[in-house]
Parts: structure tokens; C-alpha cells; sequence
């Protein structure tokens, strides 16, 4: 069985900040959470028409740690089924970015001509994002309703610190992104839950979290899914929980926990989230696939304990300065080598056919629906994807080649299996993939 998110061949992560309705930016650093239960004296349910967390107390805190555990330790203890948040307090205290992002004149100074997504903290589903250099947002957001969901652009990962937990193993060579969240304050989440394993680091502000876990799906009036999607949301109103229209909410346990700066929240992959921010947030986000096993053979020779910076590892989706693409949510496609190869050997084949990519093509992406057949923009797709990966047009890929194919080729198959979560550079007329 091919993982929700290789099987969904790219889900691109919901964007999810909404604007307050007073039109205000929530400054306040002191807010009280978890909030305090009233009591109904109307007849009433206790929390109707309130926001998410006054339907019921919170069952504790999120398991809190004053150091990182190591690789090993995070996956037997949180990152393997069943899946448990945890807070690292003060894992990231040591990145510059905690002391030097605390201003916007260092950040526009340093970074300002490297272009970010920029999205309407309202909800738009159909809106998509703004490209625009980081000077430009920091000249404005602050009275625009303008928020930064981006990736982390290469030259900002120097400041950036990563946490012992991935230095090593599986977790380390399935890093997917890394994203750069940035706003004057006042964004609230849906609630939600995305496809691949999240480590939240906050490194300005204060952000309160609503934890989930996924089996209490039937009870939140979940979003439309499709079959293999590894993503989705709550259509519940955070602010305003109708508990006569959805009176199961209140059967809903939750933990909870508060970042401050330094501070980072492990999010496993598929479990309920909420976020709240207050006063100037900016928060860098890791993102790693969600794997049935964990290889611990290199951590033996691994020196976890040495300060290592996000630039010093390899991570597979990145933005650079004059990239045409900022390339969110994308697969990890490293897997897909390995769904491909895994066909070469079911069918006992030294070669990857178009045939076989074809076989491959429908079982990952066109068997979403139930019934659904290969039509023709299908067919023309397949045969865009297969000459990427047969440059040499001899008709198949040898098990070594395709072993060997540089993944910066595997990902210009990604790109066309899914548009890219935001606009092309300005000066590109064509927002396809079709050059590739």
C-alpha cells in the first residue's frame, strides 16, 4: 500500500491563517490559555458560540522536554504509530536567528531581496498567494493583513538551528522543507492536519496550539477528502463553535501548549491542530516524511550534540534567489524512486518501460476515484513525465540509471504531477510546467 502522501503524488499543505473579525491585529502577549471553562447560565451547552477550547477543559499539557531527544528516542517515544506531540523547550535558543530576526530592519537589511508567498490572513481557498520580495512585505505588513507562508529561502537557513532529533537516521534523510511563517500578529488557524511529520520553532512572539489526535475525525465536521489526499480541515468557525449544530465537540479531548521564542512543537503527521499568534510571530517550520521504519545505522557515527546548522543539511524542496519556482508541499521524491523501482520489481524487469511508469501513473494518481480511467491529458501527461526521466529516448531506464538519476530531474517530474503553491517569478510569462 503506497502512503497517503506518495500515493496522493504531492498534497500541497492548506493554507490556514484567517483574519480576526475586528480587523485588529491581537498584540496582546498575555492572553489566558488554556482558557478558563464558564459555566452556562442560559440554558444553554457550556462553550456554544465560543471559540475552540471553551467546550471543555483541556486534559493536560503537551509532553514537554528541557532537551531534544535523540533521533532514535523521538521515534520509538512520538514519530511512530500512535503518533504523540511533544514541546522542546528551548531547542533552537542557540540560532542567531532567535537574537537577529527579532528585528524586521536586519531581516529587510540582509534578506530583503529574496522573494516569499504572501497570503490574506482571510480565508480564500481559491486565492492563490502573492510573490513578492521579503523588503516589500516588511514595508507593509504591518498595515496590510499580510502574512508570510514561504519557504525558508536558502540564505536564512545559516540562522537556523536543527534540533538533535534529526540529525541523524531516517528523519534526517527525509527532510522535505523548510517553511518561513511571518506576521504582525493577531492569525488564527483552522483546525487541521497536514501529511508529513512538522517541527513548529518559534523564534519571535507567542503561539498557542489545540492538539487533536485524528481519531476524533467523525466528530469535527471534517472538509470533503479525496481518497489518498494526506491533508485536510475542519469546516468548524474557531471563533464561534455551534455546539447545537455540532453538540459532539464538547466529547472532544485536547491538549494544549504555548510557545515563546526558541521554543518548537513536534506536529505529527495527520493529527489536529490550532494555532493562535500573538504580536509579531516569525516561525520557522521542518518537514519530514511520516515512514513505517526508522534506520538508525549512521547515528552511531553521528555526533548529534554539535551545532548544526539548517544550511548544513540536505533538504529536498528549497528556494535560492532568481528561482523561477518556490516549490511548497511537493512529495517526497525520493519515494517515488523507490515506487518505481519497487515496479521494476514486482515485474521481475531490469528496465522501466513507459508501460510500467504508465501502471505506476494510474495506481498513484489516477485511481483517486473510484472508476476513474486514464483519459487523454493523462496519457499526455505520462508522456512528458517518462521522457524527463528518459533523456536519452531509448524508450526505458535501467534499474542503474534510474537509481542513479539525479533528484533534481525526479523533481521536475513532482512539478508536473501538481502546480507549484504559488505564482512564477514576475518575469516569466509561462506559469506551466510545459518547458520541462
Amino acid at each position: 500500500m503506497v502512503p497517503a502522501r506518495i500515493a496522493a503524488l504531492l498534497c500541497i499543505s492548506i493554507s490556514v491563517a484567517v483574519l480576526d473579525t475586528s480587523g485588529t491585529k491581537d498584540i496582546r502577549m498575555d492572553a489566558v490559555f488554556p482558557p478558563v471553562i464558564q459555566p452556562s447560565n442560559s440554558g444553554l451547552p457550556v462553550g456554544h458560540l465560543l471559540p475552540l477550547g471553551h467546550q471543555r477543559e483541556a486534559e493536560a499539557p503537551v509532553k514537554e522536554y528541557a532537551q531534544p531527544l535523540t533521533p532514535i528516542e523521538l521515534w520509538e517515544q512520538h514519530a511512530r504509530h500512535p503518533y504523540v506531540p511533544l514541546v522542546y523547550r528551548q531547542a533552537i535558543a542557540k540560532a542567531p536567528a532567535v537574537t537577529t530576526w527579532q528585528s524586521d530592519d536586519y531581516i529587510r537589511e540582509k534578506y530583503g531581496d529574496l522573494d516569499v508567498l504572501v497570503e490574506k490572513k482571510y480565508e480564500d481557498r481559491l486565492a492563490r498567494p502573492q510573490r513578492m520580495p521579503l523588503r516589500e512585505f516588511l514595508d507593509n505588513y504591518r498595515d496590510e493583513d499580510w502574512y508570510v507562508v514561504s519557504l525558508l529561502p536558502d540564505p536564512m537557513r545559516a540562522e537556523m538551528q536543527v534540533p538533535r532529533s534529526l540529525l541523524c537516521g531516517t528523519f534526517k534523510k527525509n527532510i522535505l522543507e523548510s517553511n518561513l511563517w511571518l506576521s504582525a500578529g493577531g492569525t488564527k488557524s483552522l483546525l487541521h492536519y497536514d501529511a508529513d511529520h512538522n517541527l513548529h520553532c518559534l523564534i519571535s512572539g507567542r503561539k498557542d496550539f489545540i492538539m487533536i489526535d485524528s481519531k476524533y475525525e467523525d466528530l469535527l465536521e471534517m472538509a470533503h477528502k479525496k481518497q489518498f489526499s494526506g491533508s485536510s480541515f475542519s469546516h468548524l468557525d474557531m471563533d464561534s463553535i455551534d455546539l447545537l449544530r455540532n453538540p459532539r465537540v464538547s466529547e472532544v479531548p485536547w491538549t494544549w501548549a504555548t510557545l515563546l521564542p526558541g521554543d518548537c512543537i513536534f506536529i505529527p503527521a495527520g493529527y489536529f491542530h490550532q494555532v493562535r499568534s500573538y504580536g509579531r510571530s516569525v516561525a520557522a517550520t521542518i518537514m519530514w516524511s511520516p515512514l513505517n521504519h526508522f534506520d538508525d545505522s549512521d547515528c552511531a557515527a553521528t555526533d548529534i550534540d554539535k551545532y548544526t546548522a539548517l544550511s548544513d543539511v540536505t533538504i529536498q524542496w528549497t528556494y535560492k534567489k532568481g528561482d523561477k519556482f518556490i516549490d511548497m508541499g511537493y512529495m517526497n521524491v525520493e519515494i517515488m524512486r523507490d515506487s518505481l523501482l519497487k515496479v521494476m520489481e514486482v515485474k521481475n524487469s531490469t528496465k522501466l518501460t513507459k508501460e510500467m511508469f504508465t501502471y505506476y501513473y494510474e495506481v498513484a494518481v489516477v485511481d483517486e476515484e473510484e472508476d476513474k480511467e486514464v483519459e487523454e491529458e493523462d496519457l499526455e501527461m505520462i508522456e512528458k513525465m517518462f521522457g524527463i526521466l528518459n533523456k536519452d529516448k531509448t524508450g526505458y531506464i535501467t534499474r542503474q540509471s534510474l537509481e542513479d538519476l539525479d533528484i533534481e530531474v525526479l523533481k521536475d517530474v513532482a512539478r508536473l504531477m501538481d502546480e507549484t503553491h504559488g505564482p512564477v517569478a514576475e518575469n516569466d510569462k509561462d506559469s506551466t510546467h510545459d518547458e520541462l
